[in-house]
């Protein structure tokens, strides 16, 4: 499994950050977890291409976390010499099908593949788990909006785990326990909490509770570039802990 940072910001963006997305190769599958506004530029510039995309996690619907999955739709449709053939994989928190339908009704019939073209396959989980192809996908709901997900991959024996936004939860401790590497949102500094996000102490508490191997800490408002979140975090956690860059990586051997 291979991890990268596609965009470790908000909705805020900044040349250093952009929205959230990140690209996890495990076992042959190209999986984009996330996918907000400048995610399909983040992914060229880290030297992969979008017709390779084959699993597409969302954590939730605000448009940091999903705006640029209607570009792929398209992308995928219209891109000159190219006719997808392999399915596409879908997969996000309740009442999936009708954002994706909403889109749909938003932009146009072209959006979605017609019935002889790619074969677009749409899960929606809440509380279940699901198996792609050797990975097994766990979700659990998130303390952040209604409804929001957080979401476990286990491949070839390795494990990340994925908050999505959230705020405190048991469920993060859940989906984090024991993983190889938790890449948790970490949005406001200790001293300005906010209680649908999470601040450098609270993911620290969850990577000690879940005992996760590796802690890779994201989602940074502007304002979290000015703090020392490895010094907040490292008192806590007495893992490995690295703070998220656009198009950094992470090998999970």
């Amino acid at each position: 499994m291979k991890l990268t940072i596609l965009g470790s910001g908000t909705c805020a963006v900044t040349l250093r950050r952009s929205c959230s997305s990140y690209y996890l190769y495990a076992d042959g599958k190209h999986i984009l977890i996330d996918i907000g506004f400048g995610a399909l530029r983040r992914l060229t510039e880290a030297g992969v291409d979008y017709r390779d995309i084959d699993v597409v996690l969302c954590s939730h619907y605000h448009l940091d976390h999903i705006s640029d999955l209607s570009p792929l739709l398209m992308a995928l449709r219209y891109t000159p010499g190219f006719e997808r053939q392999k399915p596409l994989t879908l997969i996000g928190p309740k009442n999936f099908r009708k954002f994706l339908y909403g889109c749909r009704d938003l932009f146009g019939d072209w959006l979605l593949p017609t019935d002889d073209e790619y074969k677009l396959l749409i899960y929606e989980l809440d509380t279940e788990q699901l198996e792609l192809d050797g990975c097994l996908i766990k979700a659990r709901n998130t303390f952040h909006t209604h409804p929001s997900n957080g979401y476990r991959i286990e491949c070839n024996g390795k494990s990340i785990m994925y908050s999505g936004d959230s705020g405190p939860c048991d469920e993060l401790v859940e989906l984090a326990a024991n993983a190889d590497l938790a890449l948790i949102e970490c949005s406001f500094p200790d001293n300005e909490p906010f209680e649908r996000h999470l601040t450098p102490r609270q993911a620290a508490e969850i990577a000690r509770d879940a005992k996760v191997k590796k802690l890779v800490l994201t989602h940074f408002y502007p304002m979290m570039d000015e703090v020392d979140v490895l010094a907040a975090c490292t008192p806590i956690y007495k893992g490995a802990v690295s703070v998220a860059e656009d198009l950094a990586s992470y090998d999970l051997h």
